[in-house]
């Protein structure tokens, strides 16, 4: 495949990729933004080149498609950094580095000569970044690991699968791309930090940490409401009798993820009469019903759980028989969200992934691109390297400057204005803030960010200011309230965002923030050194752009719900709104890697950028599939292309789990030892397809090894035999996590409405930084006074008139 220049964000930064597959997708992140990746292998090449799926077409057969979606953009070259020669080899490259990245087990870089203190030492301006399982140092740091037992051992799988069988994974592994995201992310807001203090540093990033962050809402309920989530407990098998739809609805020609809730029912159902007009389940008799007063009657407690029902098997039937471009239309028309479940090969279909030009061609095959899109320095794709060469000459040292004082603030002084809400652009705005700048939330009292009507709620009593799920997307900000439905509102917003800020983002559908008179393309004619950002479902541009949902709809859409589940059931998974979760690990890189660029050229951009496109970056080796072989993977509960045994086993207790996988000999060896299973060691069974042949009986033998144990007690057992194997943690359980508290993950804070209650922290710990919050998530409009007096110099009198004009509502 060519290789392709181009000028990026990150242009003039060296990186240098030592990483296993734990930290692999980190170099890729950051090569897409403009960094040139020296990509180090050992003799034989990267673990990553042998991970499947395969190319296989002739001439190509045994490529491995993993290898070309994490080493795009990279360059290979050869050192067996075990001996002299390539350790020398690596001193020389990070001489001349702004980034190290490696995720070898803790304590192997020091073992080399190569710590971060040796290197630290030779380049003070080095960014040393450490991606493992569990972080450097705490109890777990030395335990075998795999993408299976962190997603278990993070809390997301007790959150997924079908009530009747075990939890599952994610249908593709996605422990070590959440990791390495992370650390790239991490990593530029480290490169910032050393524009103020000219020091680099050591970034220890945790997988389990950085998959914890996925879960969303589950950390709070602990300490709010003393117990797990719904349905993530004991009572995980229970059924709901609540009518409503399920994470995944059949349809005339598939599946959609429909998020309809019960008041809004009322809004699609005169669609769905019309369309079943004439065919045997009309339902003529309630075309004459004022549906418009639906919602206003359910909130005020006037709808009968029978009528409620009736009206659910309406819609029901409709959606069955309908197909999903019909109910697409359907659900625009009556403003509901509803989204397809895709597939790998319509994703390469997809009218609006090719309309955005997000496909892009190497010798003919479609690959996915950059998930943003920017007003300049357009990241473009680059194909993986083929075989290593040889080590490339030593790099010219980066010259050392006086250093500055250090607080650990990468964004100390930078100003943003945030218009986002609910979760992705919180999220992405919550790391700016986090690590010093001055963030202001902008939200309204009269339609409140929905993530504030969302539990878990301080003793299941809901409030705007008593949702941990606000507390967790929105710490370290400013609260002001303005009403951006005023002319007023809508002035005072455009001073800041033209006076004061520096970088103004929002999460709104295309057309909202130009009807507020605030898009980027306005805002930047007269302010060309301000940085936008943008996202939300489709992205700005593209035949579908103002198709509106949350993350859960991105999965969907993106492809990753219809991995997720069993084969021959619907999808079930994957938990929560997933894609939000995904897109700021893209946004913080792309938008810290503009601040950079920002301070070095005083240019301004402006980013947009698509969850959707984000998602199908987490599945890019299964697209590649489809593209290259044309193969469209589905559901395969825990079967795993890498490794077997990689199961979930029924322990003692009312459903607890155990997560066990042998990814290599050593450790099939050490997991028969263990389950008494001696005859199993060699022969047949001691190769992976040995053992698939007797999978069944290698499935039963470790359940009734497992049955007589309890989950920690079964994971005790097999991780110090040397087996991968994470008992399924629950939100409780994390709460315990021994590893979590070593690491200082969960930040307390004291709150003036729910008390004290723990933040979830970083996935990564900064060795330049001597804390991770700054400040508890602000209460609605908890700042307003402070930003229209310090920052917009209103009088007193002027606040008064405007709070009488309902401004600040």
């Amino acid at each position: 495949m060519e290789q392709r220049s181009v000028v990026g964000l990150l242009s003039g930064i060296t990186v240098v990729d030592l990483a296993t597959p734990w930290g692999e997708y980190a170099g890729r992140l950051l090569a897409d933004l403009g960094a040139t990746v020296l990509k180090v292998e050992p003799p034989g090449g990267a673990a990553a080149r042998s991970m499947p799926p395969f190319d296989e077409r002739p001439g190509a057969e045994g490529c491995s498609l993993y290898w070309e979606t994490v080493a795009a953009g990279k360059q290979a070259y050869t050192a067996d950094i075990t001996s002299p020669e390539g350790r020398d080899a690596v001193l020389a490259l990070a001489r001349g580095a702004d980034v190290l990245v490696e995720s070898f087990a803790p304590g192997t870089m020091e073992a080399l000569g190569l710590g971060y203190e040796v290197l630290a030492e030779m380049n003070p301006r080095l960014v040393h970044v450490s991606v493992t399982p569990y972080g450097q140092t705490g109890p777990k740091a030395n335990w075998p690991a795999t993408e299976l037992t962190i997603e278990a051992a993070s809390g997301r799988m007790a959150r997924q699968g079908d009530g009747d069988r075990p939890p599952i994974p994610i249908g593709f592994p996605q422990a070590a791309f959440h990791a390495g995201s992370q650390a790239a992310a991490d990593a530029v807001i480290a490169l910032n930090e050393r524009e103020r203090s000219g020091r680099g540093q050591h970034l220890d990033v945790s997988a389990q940490a950085a998959m914890v962050w996925t879960l969303m809402d589950a950390t709070g309920y602990p300490a709010l409401t003393g117990g797990d989530p719904p349905g993530a407990g004991d009572d995980r098998a229970a059924a709901s009798d609540r009518p409503g739809f399920t994470s995944a609805t059949p349809c005339g020609d598939g599946w959609i993820v429909a998020t309809i809730q019960p008041q809004a029912m009322g809004r699609g159902m005169p669609g769905a009469i019309a369309a079943l007009r004439g065919t045997e389940y009309a339902v003529d008799e309630l075309a004459e019903v004022d549906w418009s007063v639906f919602e206003e009657r359910y909130l005020a407690g006037g709808v009968r759980q029978e009528a409620l029902l009736a009206v659910y098997q309406v819609l029901q039937t409709f959606l069955a028989r309908a197909t999903r471009r019909e109910i697409q239309a359907w659900a625009a028309a009556a403003d509901l969200r509803v989204a397809p479940v895709n597939d790998a090969a319509e994703l390469l279909e997809s009218p609006q992934l090719n309309g955005r030009g997000f496909w892009e061609s190497d010798d003919g095959v479609r690959v996915a691109g950059f998930p943003a899109r920017l007003s300049r320095a357009q990241p473009v794709r680059r194909a993986a390297p083929g075989p290593a060469v040889d080590a490339p000459p030593p790099l010219p040292a980066i010259p050392a400057n006086v250093p500055g004082p250090r607080d650990g603030s990468a964004f100390a002084g930078l100003k943003v204005l945030d218009f986002t809400w609910v979760a992705a652009g919180p999220l992405t705005a919550k790391a700016f803030a986090d690590h010093g700048a001055t963030v202001v939330k902008v939200e309204s009292g009269t339609r409140i960010d929905l993530v504030r009507a969302l539990p878990p709620f301080k003793d299941n009593i809901p409030g705007p200011n008593r949702s941990q799920w606000q507390g967790n997307t929105n710490s370290s900000k400013l609260s002001l309230a303005l009403n951006l439905a005023t002319p007023d509102g809508r002035a005072i917003a455009r001073r800041l965002a033209l006076e004061w800020a520096d970088v103004v983002m929002d999460s709104f559908t295309p057309g909202t923030m130009k009807r507020f008179g605030l898009d980027s393309e306005s805002l930047r004619m007269e302010r060309p050194d301000l940085i936008t950002f943008s996202t939300c479902l489709m992205g700005q541009t593209g035949p579908y752009a103002t198709y509106g949902g949350f993350g859960n709809h991105g999965a969907a859409i993106a492809g990753i719900t219809h991995l997720t589940g069993w084969p021959g059931r619907p999808p079930s998974g994957p938990y929560g709104p997933y894609t939000d979760i995904i897109t700021p690990r893209f946004g913080v890189a792309t938008l810290a890697a503009a601040v950079l660029e920002r301070r070095r050229t005083g240019m301004g951009v402006a980013i947009d950028l698509s969850q959707v496109e984000s998602g199908v970056r987490f599945i890019e080796p299964v697209v590649l599939d489809a593209a290259v072989n044309g193969r469209v993977s589905g559901p395969s509960g825990i079967h795993s292309a890498r490794s077997f045994p990689h199961g979930v086993y029924a322990t003692q207790g009312t459903q607890r789990f155990v997560a066990v996988e042998a990814a290599t000999p050593e450790q099939w060896r050490a997991l028969c030892t263990v389950i008494g299973a001696p005859e199993w060691v060699d022969g047949e069974t001691g190769t992976m397809a040995g053992r698939r042949a007797i999978a069944g009986a290698i499935d039963a033998r470790i359940a009734a090894w497992a049955a007589g144990r309890g989950a920690f007690e079964a994971e005790a057992e097999l991780v110090a035999a040397g087996v991968p194997a994470a008992a399924i943690h629950r939100a409780t359980d994390l709460h315990r996590d021994p590893q979590l508290a070593a690491h200082g993950f969960f930040v307390p804070f004291e709150h003036p409405e729910i008390g004290l209650v723990p933040y979830d922290g970083f996935a990564t710990r900064f060795s330049g930084m001597d804390r991770s919050l700054r400040t508890r998530a602000p209460l609605l409009g908890e700042h307003s006074v402070d930003v229209l007096v310090g920052i917009l110099g209103l009088s007193e009198e002027e606040i008064v008139e405007l709070a009488a004009k309902e401004v600040f509502s």
